[in-house]
């Protein structure tokens, strides 16, 4: 069996039971558009018709020892993510230390006026 006929078979089964798995947990009808790929209809939060798209992807070169295995390409988003959060509570934490400044301005100028 050639290596494109494995990835296709394995692909074939997961989309296979990703199409089970979504039809169950969400009672809805599972589209299959293309080989491994998958929509849901889904109503949004304001009540909008909305589809979903899932994608059943095989690399062709996700190894360890590259970096570019689930593991390492989650580790590495993860650091995004944490870098993200690190950025937000900065900025965040300086705006409340410029309010407070501000503040303590106008409460002086506030109390000079008196």
């Amino acid at each position: 069996m050639s290596k494109k006929n494995v990835t296709d078979e394995l692909r074939a089964n997961f989309t296979k039971d990703l199409m089970e798995f979504l039809s169950t947990k969400y009672e809805c009808d599972v589209c299959q558009t293309a080989a491994g790929t998958l929509m849901i209809p889904a109503v949004d939060f304001e009540g909008e018709d909305r589809w979903i798209k899932f994608s059943v992807i095989i690399p062709k070169d996700a190894d360890e020892s590259n970096g570019n295995d689930g593991y390492s390409l989650a580790r590495e988003y993860q650091l995004k993510l944490d870098a993200a959060a690190d950025r937000k509570a900065r900025k965040e934490a300086e705006a409340e230390e410029r309010a407070a400044k501000a503040a303590a301005r106008a409460q002086k100028k506030a109390e000079k006026s008196e």
